[in-house]
Formats: structure tokens, sequence, C-alpha cells
């Protein structure tokens, strides 16, 4: 790699920063931004910031000025808003070779003309003949403004990562698999199965964009019956498919008001314990956990790998 001498000094330079993360979500039409440090030995959630996309290199450097989070570490998480992910055949290569080669067979997926970054994870078990990989495909050019925009701000970016694996990092490890429904408002609906810290399982669910806004009586009149089967559809594949245990837990991740009355409605359809999503970590009082900032928390813990208790 070349770099030149002004850059070398000015990175051997740099003040440490006394905050652990910065995790950063891409929204459907806001930026949020959580920060973690080490408080009295215990990782504690310190900060929350809601900025608009809108012009929002300028505001994400404004913030960390007035935070003093300069040089602080920094993962950016993308939400399912913002790409497209497949599962496709691991090509026959050596591993480094592997996200080149696949870039035929995303263009056949991915059909345009922009320059693509491709990026991919292995899935956590493959009953297939022929090995496969979750492939992740973003423009170039939206990459590069992430990346600009995020140095430019005066933070030390270490990877730019995807929504559904960014909450795998709030979930405890367990032996046990657990699904999260996540939605933002206005948004897909994202099923997810976790199980061990990791991603097993993924379904982005159409026709619930407006879930957030229903009320208990509107939610009783079928969509939650669909949204049921759905369910269970995915956790019969889950089993039978993928040969894994029964999924004993869901978890809602719901920007609504009535999370307690779907929780109630969809445990009568598929009798497992339904509740809200609720991450343990340790925040400062004045900070409350809401999906909002699920997706961002997940994204400053990134690197911080989970373990067996």
């Amino acid at each position: 790699m070349n770099i030149g001498w002004r850059e070398y000094i000015k990175s051997s330079f740099r003040q440490a920063s006394k905050f652990h993360s910065i995790g950063i979500e891409f929204g459907m039409q806001n930026l949020h931004i959580s920060c973690l440090q080490n408080v009295n030995g215990l990782l504690t959630w310190v900060h929350q910031e809601t900025i608009k996309l809108e012009e929002w290199q300028e505001q994400l450097k404004s913030v960390v000025e007035q935070q003093k989070w300069l040089n602080t570490r920094c993962n950016v998480v993308l939400s399912i808003s913002k790409y497209q992910i497949m599962q496709l055949d691991k090509p026959a290569v050596e591993d480094a070779e592997v996200a080149q080669a696949l870039q035929w067979s995303v263009k056949e997926h991915f059909p345009s003309d922009e320059s693509l970054v491709i990026d991919y994870f292995d899935p956590p078990n493959s009953l297939s003949k022929i090995p496969q990989v979750n492939v992740v495909a973003i423009p170039e050019e939206e990459i590069c403004e992430i990346r600009n925009g995020v140095l430019n701000a005066g933070l030390v970016l270490a990877q730019i990562g995807i929504e559904e694996l960014a909450i795998c990092k709030l979930l405890p490890f367990s032996e046990e698999a657990a699904i999260v429904l996540k939605q933002e408002q206005g948004g897909q609906l994202s099923l997810n199965i976790i199980k061990q810290g990791k991603l097993f399982f993924s379904r982005r669910l159409s026709g619930y964009e407006n879930l957030g806004s229903l009320s208990p009586e509107e939610l009783a009149m079928g969509i939650v019956d669909n949204l049921g089967l759905e369910v269970q559809r995915s956790m019969d594949y889950f089993e039978s498919q993928l040969r894994q245990a029964p999924v004993k837990k869901l978890y809602l991740a719901l920007d609504t008001a009535h999370q307690e009355a779907l929780a109630v409605l969809i445990k009568d359809l598929i009798f497992i314990s339904v509740e809200k999503f609720t991450p343990e970590i340790d925040k400062e009082q004045s900070l409350e956990l809401s999906p909002n900032s699920f997706t961002s928390l997940g994204a400053a813990l990134i690197g911080d790998e989970v373990s067996p208790e």
C-alpha cells in the first residue's frame, strides 16, 4: 500500500479516543448513531443520536466534534432497505478468490450498469451438496460515499456491514434458536432465526409495511393470521430443511406502540414464547431502548465476539 508521508505522520499522532466504539445505521430516512464506552469496567451505552440522511456528512462531523468522538472506532451497518441479499453457489476456488469469482453470478442476479462492491458470508450450516454463500452487492459509489463521510467526520472506520448480522450481536449466546422480527417503520419486515450468535435463516416479508400504524383491533382483522402463517412456515423450514431443533422463542422489535397486543395475537397462533425484544446492555439511565436504536447498537458491538457463558 502506498501512503503519503503527510498522512502517515497524521495517523501516527492521532489522539486515542476515550470511547469504545460508534455504531451507525443507515436507515430509510435517518442515520441512527450509538456510542459505547467502558465505564468502571463495563461496556456501557452512553449516547444515542439520530440525524437526517439529507446532508448527513456535515451533520455527522458536527456531532462527532460536539461529543468529542474524534478517532473512535466506527462500524457502519446498512438497514435492509439499502441492499439485497441472496444465497448463491460458492465458487470452487481458493478463499481469497471467492469474492472475485462471485462477480459473474452476481451480475446475472443484479443487472446493473453500476460498479458493485460484493461481499459474502458463509451460512452456519449447509446441507446442500454444493456449498452456499450469502452474498450482498452494493453500488461502489454508495460505499465510497459512506467511507469518505465517516472518515471526514474524524471516525476510524472499521467495518461496513448489514442489519441481519448486526442484530445477532444483541442476542445472548444460546444453543436454542430464536426468531427476531424487526421492522423500520414503513419498511419491510425482517424475519431472522439466530442460534449460537449466528444467523441461520433470514427472510423479508412484504405486505406488512403499515404494521406499525395499525391499532390492536385492526391487527386482529386478519393481518396477524397471515403473519403467523409466515412465521410458522419459516420455523418448519428451519426444522425440516436445515434439520435444526425447534425454535423456542420469538422476539418483536417493531416500531409500534402495540407490541404487547401483537405478541399475544402471534403467540395464540404459533404456540411459542413471544415477547418484546429488549437487549441486555448496560446503559445511561436517560437512554431508552427502542427498535430505532437496535441496529446501531448491534453495529457498535461488531468486533466484540459473542461467546458461550
